[in-house]
């Protein structure tokens, strides 16, 4: 047996493509063509799982399959041929215990590397909703005056998207309330100014803070993988009491804007930000391609690509503890 297994990998040393790994393994890359690439419905299947990095390397294999038994069939007949010929190390042909033993060698001493990078760098348009405690009153706790949802001089939840929002910027919900009883507006220069107008122009009863921003799918593995940590201990009723899950920098150029994904509407997307956004993670209700939670932003509104912005998010800071 150590005898088959040495004359392979030492066959395995000559061939072109499959490199020794110090574990004395061989490594074959497969490279994908330049057209290969991973659709928007793919993308959200495997972020909406329960492990996002295992359904991505489950789909890979899946994809990759057929390359790889072909790569398999090859290579066996290959070193067959190289071990039993005249100047081989079985010249007369392996004896029957070998040459059922030569495929179960070949698969633990030869492995495939699939393209993963090919699609981690794929970029997508992603939505990134927030719920920082209004999710559970339907995301209506946005809807103040002047949006004709909301009564003049109402207060303003401290749960609500535009509240927590306010005070990134650095504004209390008091003043924010004050500015936003002034009613609409033209030409807002200005993050309270522009909430005026974001406001006054809400369609919905519903909605919720959202951030466009463009995002590679390593990133979105990365991000998704610490918004379900929120799940550690079971979620709880109000996301603030929800388990530290790390944060996201957000630049104060990205897109900001009201939106309702339930019924496809919401105001005009002109949230001015003053300040770049540390958004928690646990506040973040998803961050996924455009149409994966609700209905797209792009078809409701007809934007263009660029309004995703590419530099959106500037950090994604995981925490040092990731278990409970």
């Amino acid at each position: 047996m150590e005898k088959l297994e040495q004359a392979i990998s030492n066959i395995l040393d000559t061939l072109l493509g499959y490199d020794r790994q110090p574990d004395g393994t061989f490594a074959y890359e497969i490279d994908a063509d330049y057209r290969d690439e991973m659709d928007k419905r793919t993308a959200i299947k495997i972020l909406r799982s329960d492990d996002p990095m295992q359904t991505f390397w489950e789909q890979l294999d899946e994809w990759y399959q057929d390359c790889q038994w072909t790569l398999g069939e090859e290579l066996e007949k290959e070193v067959r041929a190289k071990l039993t010929a005249s100047d081989g190390p079985y010249p007369e042909g392996l004896p029957g215990e070998d040459g059922d033993r030569l495929l179960d060698v070949l698969q633990e001493l030869v492995w495939f590397k699939l393209p993963e990078e090919h699609f981690t760098k794929q970029t997508f348009r992603v939505n990134i909703m927030i719920d920082t405690g209004d999710g559970n009153v339907d995301y209506t706790l946005n809807s103040v005056h002047p949006c004709w949802y909301g009564a003049y001089n109402e207060p303003i939840d401290a749960r609500a998207g535009i509240a927590w929002l306010a005070k990134t910027q650095g504004y209390t919900k008091g003043r924010l309330r004050r500015v936003l009883c002034k009613g609409d507006m033209a030409n807002p220069n200005s993050f309270l100014e522009s909430m005026r107008v974001e406001l006054a122009n809400l369609s919905s009863a519903m909605s919720t803070v959202t951030f466009l921003v463009e995002l590679t799918l390593a990133q979105l593995l990365e991000l998704n993988r610490l918004i379900k940590l929120q799940d550690r201990n079971g979620r709880h009723y109000d996301s603030s009491d929800d388990p530290y899950c790390g944060y996201i920098i957000i630049d104060k150029n990205t897109e900001a804007g009201l939106y309702d994904p339930w019924n496809g509407g919401g105001s005009v997307f002109e949230i001015q930000l003053e300040r770049d956004v540390k958004l928690p993670i646990k506040y973040i209700r998803s961050a996924l391609p455009d149409g994966g939670d609700g209905y797209s932003i792009g078809s409701v509104y007809g934007m263009c690509g660029s309004a995703w912005t590419s530099s959106g998010v500037k950090t994604i800071h995981a925490p040092v503890k990731l278990t409970a």
